[in-house]
């Protein structure tokens, strides 16, 4: 894990004073530990040292706990609140809307066409037959709830695309242009 995603992947950054009293999660020791280990992998760390910081990161109770654990490892100064542009915010929103939308319309002609298809074959047989249509709409309107109820995390998730494709983008044009 990158140094910068160690601070990221807290429940709450360590390095801010709003949250260095909040209660440490298993998740959040779980986040030392990796970054222990991987800094005694890459040879910054002795046996003893990762043994000593280990047991210490297994004890944390509050997330300032971690800072001395982590601060010779990972840069400590509290990374600045760079924000989301509005600008990346509502392409990201647009691109969720439409892949909700498409979804929604993939369930719609799936439940459409295998319910005609089913009405086509009832009608043929001269008796309704079982309604198996209910199997593969429930497959595809699963796809369409979860993309419904996930909004947060995917349009946070299309940021992160829309951002890291700004930046090869960027870096791409850097090295066009030397």
């Amino acid at each position: 894990m990158p140094a910068a995603d160690v601070w990221s992947a807290f429940s709450a950054d360590p390095r801010a004073a709003a949250s260095a009293d909040l209660k440490a999660s298993d998740t959040d020791r779980d986040v030392a530990a990796a970054a222990l280990r991987e800094a005694y992998a890459d040879g910054r760390l002795t046996r003893g040292e990762y043994d000593e910081r280990s047991t210490a990161a297994l004890a944390v109770r509050s997330m300032a706990g971690f800072l001395p654990l982590l601060t010779d490892l990972v840069p400590s100064a509290p990374v600045p609140a760079t924000g989301v542009s509005a600008d990346l915010r509502a392409q990201a929103v647009v691109r969720y809307q439409r892949d909700l939308r498409d979804a929604r319309n993939g369930w719609l002609f799936v439940s459409g066409l295998c319910t005609a298809i089913w009405g086509a074959t009832s009608v043929a047989a001269g008796d309704p037959l079982f309604f198996w249509p209910v199997f593969p709409s429930l497959g595809v309107g699963i796809g369409y709830v979860a993309t419904r109820l996930n909004a947060e995390s995917r349009i946070e998730a299309i940021e992160d695309k829309i951002a890291e494709t700004r930046r090869v983008r960027r870096a791409r044009e850097d090295e066009l242009g030397d």
